[in-house]
């Protein structure tokens, strides 16, 4: 009996590997075999049928990873069919969720109940829920809520041997032992298999939230508005930015109804209590959306940002640097620096309100190389700042150099020694997600395809 002829006689699903020779960052690979799992059992029987063969195991939720964390030349299995809701508690505000829950999905059904998951990173209309605890993810209210890690109660988890343990509790508070559950949250696949999680909610908030679209004639308006807000100690629900060529791609990709006005916009949902305050600081032309319906446009204007760019361009190349926030201005007039320097576009979008930019490197088959150095050089820049070289989006192949470069720099080699010796300790023979995050040996850069 063969590998396929095994899987098959386990009862799991086989698929197609097309779909998963490449992620939303052009990284490909070339899996050997996908299974589609239905449950933790499958997954067990999954791996345990990896390691018999020898094979590699990489977890897969919707493939919208930008940096190659999906990407395989082993066994993939797919966590997507693993899509149920599992329990609700408005007691105790918790959710118990299959891995592959689809992010929007999770905040629809919480809505209808008076409650939500903060954390929503763009892609939250089609990464699921166990991609977005494995990475790390954020998104736009990340500058009032935090990322994926603050909302993470418990996990349940198939580690390496094939075993399954439950991580944590949901509970508020819980100081029984070592936080693996926060050890878990962006560890990329390489500590375990995340089939289940436990995640903190919240009520819906019951004062009013103004959402206001603000443009601006130059830069340091921008960052001196982010700079004066938080002066005041106002802390907007978001805080978002799009430069105008972000803007014009919108309008003409998804034929958004916006007049343009400047060199960008910055997205502000402002409770009605600090409105007054908020808007004496903003010296930008400014648009308060008067209905849900443009309440959600405005939202589906940086929501929908990374994909326009995409559509527009014949390759992007996403940054995800996080800077000291008195370094915003700074770090935009770097960005336009390196721009003219390497003769590339980089349309730039950014969770502003936590110094998180996104610039959309832009580059074709003639300037790869450039863009690469541009990437490069923008990373550099951030760690000299005292910044990190990702945010959310994870560091997969594309950054496993610079982050050990990063952790040498702000933290020492021992460091990396400890991260090294946990991988070491969960994943023994390294058959999980090898050559992504913190590997074993390293300086090996691979860039995007």
């Amino acid at each position: 009996m063969d590998l396929k002829e095994e899987i098959l006689s386990e009862g799991l699903v086989l698929e197609d590997s097309e779909k998963y020779k490449q992620d939303m960052g052009y990284f490909t690979g070339n899996p050997k075999v996908v299974v589609s799992v239905r449950n933790t059992e499958e997954v067990v029987k999954a791996l345990k049928i990896a390691r018999k063969y020898g094979l590699s195991v990489t977890p897969w939720g919707s493939g919208t990873s930008v940096t190659g964390a999906a990407m395989s030349d082993g066994l993939v299995i797919d966590l997507s069919k693993m899509n149920k809701i599992l329990d609700f508690d408005d007691v105790n505000w918790v959710i118990h969720v299959e891995a592959g829950v689809i992010l929007e999905e999770l905040n629809s059904f919480l809505r209808e109940r008076g409650f939500f998951f903060p954390p929503d990173p763009a892609s939250s209309f089609l990464c699921t829920v166990g991609g977005a605890i494995a990475e790390g993810s954020g998104g736009m209210r990340c500058v009032r809520y935090g990322t994926m890690k603050d909302w993470v109660l418990a996990l349940k988890v198939v580690l390496a041997d094939g075993s399954t343990v439950k991580l944590g509790e949901p509970l508020p508070k819980n100081r029984a032992g070592y936080d693996l559950v926060k050890l878990m949250v962006g560890s990329e696949g390489t500590l375990g298999i995340i089939t289940e999680a436990w995640l903190k909610v919240i009520p819906l908030p019951e004062y009013k939230v103004h959402r206001i679209l603000a443009f601006f004639n130059n830069e340091d308006e921008i960052a001196n508005t982010i700079y004066n807000i938080r002066k005041e100690r106002l802390q907007p629900e978001i805080a978002e930015f799009m430069d105008y060529r972000v803007l014009n791609a919108l309008k003409e990709v998804f034929e958004f109804n916006i007049e343009i006005d400047g060199i960008g916009a910055l997205l502000l949902d402002i409770p009605d209590f600090q409105l007054d305050r908020a808007l004496s600081l903003i010296k930008g032309k400014v648009k308060i959306a008067k209905s849900d319906e443009e309440r959600e446009e405005f939202y589906k204007l940086r929501s929908y940002s990374g994909l326009a760019v995409r559509s527009k361009a014949k390759l992007t190349m996403s940054e995800d640097i996080v800077v000291p926030i008195k370094y915003l201005l700074e770090s935009i007039r770097k960005i336009r620096e390196l721009e003219r320097k390497y003769s590339i576009e980089a349309p730039t979008v950014a969770h502003i309100g936590d110094g998180n930019l996104h610039p959309i490197i832009t580059y074709d088959e003639h300037s790869r190389e450039r863009a690469i150095e541009f990437f490069n050089e923008l990373c550099e820049y951030a760690m000299k700042i005292g910044g990190t070289i990702s945010g959310e989006h994870g560091i997969g192949y594309q950054k496993r150099d610079l982050l050990v470069k990063q952790l040498e720099e702000h933290n020492g080699a021992k460091v990396i020694e400890i991260m090294r010796g946990i991988r070491k300790l969960f994943d023994p023979e390294g058959i999980l997600n090898p050559g992504k995050f913190i590997v074993h040996n390293v300086r090996n850069q691979v860039a995007s395809e």
